[in-house]
């Protein structure tokens, strides 16, 4: 099996850390040792992003670019991110463009990206109301031509359409009061959405310049009863798209769904072995998956059934809060 590495972003001081991944288990590599809580990651070939989950009303957090070396990760330059708690990153390497959300004060910002990587001008920055709004994720989809944010405090989804150096609000859905939206997994054009506090995974489209919910499936396990603690974090997609992991915090677990003849179905709970699941991956096997543990400092590695998509537990391994969990 060729090396593959796995970058741990955490609620730390340590700043980014890699692991070789192989065989099932993690090896440390490097650290940044840069900057504290870099709390969500995103990459493309040669570059890693990350968010720097600091700041309050009246102060902004950061957005950081790294270059991959053999050496490890090697600091490019850091941006202010244009709103307060920034808790997620996305890029679209087509259109050259990092998306940051805002967390505290709900400002999506929109960067360009230069042609070594570093972060560039800021291009897009707003938000719908700066007391209310949370935003907690934005991800691109139709073949980059779009990008669709989720706005936690309103419980509000937005898509814009991308242009070379601007975004064009093109349509919004209004979900029930709430729900809390948190984040979002795309496939072809599926678009899979957790919702934090109804616990819910929603199968949305987007057609006619529309938003439509084609149907909706709870995350908690058969019979329990949901707890005020019990709240869903992250969720990931096979790459075949027939399966959906989810992440359970609270009641600690991870939920498993089949997706197949445009349904989806709940076919496995499995406990998180660990406290606060806040993130998890599939490797890029697709035979394991890997679960970041926030609260117990654990990373919980599974292996994962090509055919079936369950997963069964083979062990853990200590690191600093983890809340990202990226593979090559």
């Amino acid at each position: 099996m060729e090396k593959q590495y796995t970058f741990i972003g955490n609620a730390s001081k340590s700043g980014i850390s890699t692991y070789l991944f192989k065989d099932g288990k993690l090896q440390f590599s490097s650290s940044t040792q840069d900057f504290e809580r870099c709390t969500y990651l995103a990459q493309d070939k040669n570059y890693i992003y990350a968010v720097q989950e600091i700041g309050d009303e009246n102060k902004c957090g950061y957005v950081i670019s790294y270059k991959k070396t053999s050496k490890g990760l090697m600091y490019i330059n850091k941006k202010s991110s244009a709103g307060s708690n920034p808790c997620h990153i996305e890029i679209s390497p087509k259109n050259r463009m990092l998306f940051v959300s805002n967390y505290r004060d709900g400002y999506f910002s929109t960067y360009k990206i230069n042609f070594d990587g570093s972060i560039g001008k800021l291009i897009h920055n707003e938000v719908i109301d700066s007391k209310k709004s949370h935003l907690h994720c934005a991800k691109v989809f139709n073949n980059e031509h779009n990008v669709i944010t989720v706005d936690l405090g309103m419980d509000i989804l937005t898509v814009y359409e991308i242009y070379s150096n601007k975004l064009l609000k093109i349509s919004s859905k209004k979900l029930e009061d709430g729900t809390e939206p948190r984040h979002i997994a795309i496939y072809n054009n599926n678009i899979f959405l957790v919702s934090e506090k109804s616990c819910e995974l929603y199968l949305l489209n987007f057609c006619n310049q529309k938003i439509n919910i084609l149907q909706k499936a709870s995350i908690l396990p058969i019979n329990h009863i949901k707890k005020p603690n019990d709240t869903v974090a992250a969720i990931k997609v096979s790459n075949d798209g027939k399966y959906i992991y989810t992440t359970l915090r609270g009641h600690n677990s991870i939920s498993v769904f089949k997706y197949e003849n445009n349904k989806i179905e709940l076919l496995q709970n499995i406990l998180s072995y660990g406290n606060t699941p806040r993130d998890l991956e599939i490797d890029k096997t697709q035979k394991y998956l890997l679960v970041a543990n926030q609260d117990s400092y654990e990373i919980s590695i599974y292996s994962r059934d090509v055919n079936t998509g369950k997963l069964k537990f083979i062990n853990k391994q200590n690191t600093s809060l983890p809340t990202c969990i990226l593979s090559e």
